[in-house]
């Protein structure tokens, strides 16, 4: 009896296990950086969403990420080392005071509203979002690395939901950095 226990169970984790396996999405690659060593950026991209690469001189990654359905909004994603923030390993290491300066830079062009979540990992993220709904932006530092998503509502101008704004919040959680060997 405990022996076919045992198998019932065997079954069921391989069958999980082939489940989770047909169900996983691939990584795209972004491109290489470095972070103390060279290391590969790969994200999952949302679900009918495409990666144009945009050349940046300074040697930041951008990338325009659109979907084929217009009505649907664009990323925008960029990736530059700053050497302001060279010994902050992640944003959750900054001062009230270092905050109040990186939400000025936001509120000094703009007329947004700040506020403060965090990827799955635990890493803070600033998120700063127009007013008027015109664009959110979602902003975090990771080992001097800023990276940002700024999302744009699709052609028909429609304010985002807050589905889509936490899309973009999942798309950071689930970047990767896989070292290049």
């Amino acid at each position: 009896m405990k022996k076919i226990v045992a198998v019932m169970l065997c079954m069921a984790m391989l069958l999980g296990c082939a489940a989770a396996l047909a169900e996983a999405k691939e990584y795209t690659n972004i491109g290489t950086i470095s972070i103390f060593g060279e290391y590969e950026a790969r994200c999952l991209l949302p679900d009918g969403y495409t990666m144009t690469s945009v050349n940046l001189d300074n040697g930041g990654l951008m990338r325009v990420i659109t979907n084929e359905d217009k009505a649907k909004p664009g990323i925008v994603l960029s990736i530059m080392f700053d050497d302001m923030y060279a010994d902050v390993k992640k944003l959750n290491d900054l001062d009230d005071e270092q905050l109040a300066f990186l939400e000025s830079t936001y509120t000094d062009e703009f007329e947004v509203e700040i506020s403060y979540t965090e990827t799955g990992h635990g890493t803070k993220l600033l998120v700063a979002k127009e007013v008027n709904g015109v664009f959110f932006d979602v902003y975090t530092i990771y080992e001097g690395y800023e990276f940002e998503i700024v999302l744009v509502p699709g052609e028909e101008g429609e304010a985002l939901t807050d589905a889509q704004i936490q899309m973009a919040v999942e798309f950071l959680t689930n970047l990767e950095f896989v070292a290049v060997e």
